[in-house]
C-alpha cells in the first residue's frame, strides 16, 4: 500500500494536535493561520474555498473565513478532489 492510499484516521489528526507544539494551535483558524499552517498561499485557499474542496470545513462570517482545523486538515489530506485516479 502506497502513502497516497492510506488515509488519516481522526485519532492521528488529533494526535497531531495534542501534544508539543501543535497543542497551541487552535480548533478554529482564520484564512491565514490556515494557509501557514498547510504551508499555502492564502490566494490557493481561496480558490479551493471557491472552487468547492473544502466544503464543510469553513464558515464565512462577513468577510472572514473561519475553518475547522481538524475538518480542514482531513480533507485536505484524505479528501478525493486530491487523490489521484
Amino acid at each position: 500500500m502506497t502513502t497516497r492510499s492510506k488515509k488519516l484516521t481522526q485519532h492521528e489528526i488529533q494526535q497531531a494536535f495534542a501534544d508539543g507544539p501543535g497543542a497551541q494551535v487552535p480548533v478554529i483558524l482564520t484564512l491565514d493561520e490556515l494557509a501557514t499552517l498547510a504551508r499555502v498561499h492564502t490566494k490557493t485557499l481561496c480558490e479551493w474555498v471557491a472552487k468547492g474542496p473544502l466544503d464543510g470545513a469553513f464558515r464565512k462570517r462577513g468577510k472572514r473565513l473561519l475553518f475547522w482545523r481538524d475538518r480542514a486538515i482531513d480533507i485536505l489530506f484524505n479528501g478525493k478532489e486530491w487523490q489521484d485516479g
